[in-house]
């Protein structure tokens, strides 16, 4: 049996009519005062020794209070635009905010509607049918989804997501608050926070199934089913679309959830929204000249988040095979890591976004399973989705552990090393293309190439390799450097100080298995097998 469902997160159209809400711009923040930031947040800017800056104060009190004295409603503030969103019965109310000098420009709130049918679909999957391949414990069928992209190499070696916040924009999260697939992160605490910018309230357990399907790639656990690419990660659920409403989402909720996905310590922002606007309407909408990654607001806003250390995961889009064709915002942002969608033999989808950028930017970055992808179905058990809505999440998850690999490696990680470190593994990193990027990833590759240094001469050999309790290491040169060995959970199990020609290693208190040797100065890491 098949299955419909109407997520509407890529491909939408911008409204021709006057819209109701509107961007108030302001000069300056000259009444601003604390910076209003969780612990988390701090400290994820200190690890990565960003700045605090004019964007991090709020918007001044004494700006919104004048503005509220008119007949309007606020709907969100932005410390980063320096705005706020309102609404208000007729735009001929605006005319009386030019008197203030506080009041830079307006532009109006971009809105979308229904794309005229599904985009996406989903069908059940039935677990007692043999044709379906059921693959290696404990992952099931979602084997393939987690193993193209080299994830199961990184969790077989422990990393799992720990300690890594990701924030999820989708447009609900129906069922995620019961169904037996998301048992394990209620039971472990990893649902952190959550909010509902439609509705404004701390629910959001309502609206669409679309979320619920987006975090099961990551968070889901179901033996020999569906098992998640971040399974440790600790989640932060934001609602900003309205999937009921004439008009769906409106990009100052996206703007809201970043800056609110910052102020409480998100590492990763997945979203599986874009625009991508087809009506000729000089008021509302856009183009694909706008896709240059610097004018639309959801895009300077996500580019803002990643300025703050946030690593921005978004869906490419599913326009791929329509008159849009190309990749939406804010996926168009240069600091965004857009994710198009490939079937489980790697090769596109044909309803994939693609690239390039408006300025020529390669788009998407990279690629994920995207073609019969595993999700999370409302009866309790799983189904298959498609679209780049899942490939993106995927994507965050696996982020996660790298994110946690690397910090548990002592390396100083921030979220645009973590973005190249990503996109560098990937198979077409040589040669990237308008429709894969620069290809799909490999995650255990990434963490393998981001324990290596830069390189530098130096005359080095060591033996032999298989070895038993000795390794002879080689300095041909008679310069100084250091060795470190991991075993392969990345645990640093010797190191030592490299000076003479011939030095003579006892390993022998160590099992029998494989490790790394890391040569710090010579920015190689080697694979060596102690019998």
């Amino acid at each position: 049996m098949i299955k419909f469902f109407f997520p509407f997160f890529i491909i939408f159209s911008f409204c021709s009519s006057q819209s109701s809400n509107w961007w108030i711009f302001f000069n300056d923040k000259s009444c601003s005062k604390d910076i209003k930031l969780s612990n988390e947040s701090i400290n994820r800017r200190l690890m990565q020794n960003i700045q605090f800056d004019y964007h991090d104060l709020p918007v001044c009190d004494e700006y919104i209070t004048i503005l509220k004295k008119h007949d309007l409603k606020i709907r969100h503030q932005s410390r980063w635009l320096n705005a706020v969103s309102i609404s208000l019965d007729s735009p001929d109310l605006l005319e009386d905010l030019w008197d203030y000098d506080f009041v830079k420009y307006v532009r109006p709130v971009a809105k979308m509607i229904k794309n005229q049918g599904p985009i996406l679909y989903a069908r059940d999957i039935d677990l007692y049918n043999t044709d379906h391949e059921i693959n290696a414990f404990p992952y099931g069928i979602s084997f393939n989804q987690i193993d193209m992209l080299g994830g199961v190499a990184l969790h077989d070696v422990g990393f799992l997501g720990s300690g890594i916040n990701i924030a999820v924009f989708d447009a609900g999260f129906t069922g995620v608050e019961s169904l037996p697939i998301f048992e394990n992160v209620w039971n472990n605490n990893q649902i952190i926070d959550m909010y509902d910018f439609v509705d404004n309230d701390d629910n959001v357990f309502n609206g669409s199934v679309h979320g619920t399907m987006v975090l099961s790639t990551m968070a889901g656990y179901m033996l020999d089913s569906l098992v998640g690419s971040a399974i440790e990660s600790n989640y932060i659920l934001l609602r900003t679309e309205d999937s009921n409403s004439e008009t769906l989402v409106e990009e100052d909720n996206w703007a809201a959830a970043a800056e609110y996905a910052d102020s409480v310590g998100a590492h990763i922002i997945n979203s599986s929204l874009g625009y991508t606007i087809l009506y000729d309407d000089t008021l509302n909408s856009h183009s694909y000249t706008d896709m240059d990654g610097n004018s639309t607001i959801i895009t300077v806003a996500a580019d803002l988040a990643a300025s703050r250390g946030i690593l921005v995961v978004n869906s490419a889009g599913n326009s791929g095979n329509s008159d849009w064709y190309y990749i939406g915002a804010p996926a168009d942002g240069d600091s965004v890591l857009s994710v198009g969608a490939v079937n489980s033999l790697g090769q596109v989808a044909d309803f994939s976004s693609r690239g390039p950028t408006y300025d020529g930017r390669i788009k998407p970055n990279i690629c994920a399973q995207g073609v019969n992808t595993v999700v999370a179905d409302l009866d309790s058990t799983i189904r298959y989705g498609n679209g780049t809505s899942f490939s993106a999440p995927i994507i965050s998850g696996l982020s996660a552990c790298l994110w946690e690999a690397l910090s548990y490696n002592n390396l100083d990680v921030n979220n645009m090393m973590l973005f190249s470190a990503i996109q560098e593994s990937a198979h077409l990193f040589n040669a990237p293309n308008d429709s894969l990027g620069y290809g799909i990833p490999d995650f255990y590759q990434a963490y393998l190439n981001s324990l290596v240094l830069p390189t530098q001469d130096i005359d080095f050999k060591f033996y032999p390799n298989p070895f038993q309790d000795n390794l002879v290491i080689y300095n041909g040169e008679n310069t100084s450097f250091y060795i470190d060995v991991f075993d392969l959970v990345g645990f640093p199990v010797y190191s030592r100080k490299i000076s003479a020609e011939y030095n003579n290693i006892m390993l022998s208190d160590l099992n029998s298995g494989l490790y790394l040797l890391k040569i710090r100065e010579l920015g190689q890491v080697y694979s060596m097998i102690k019998l």
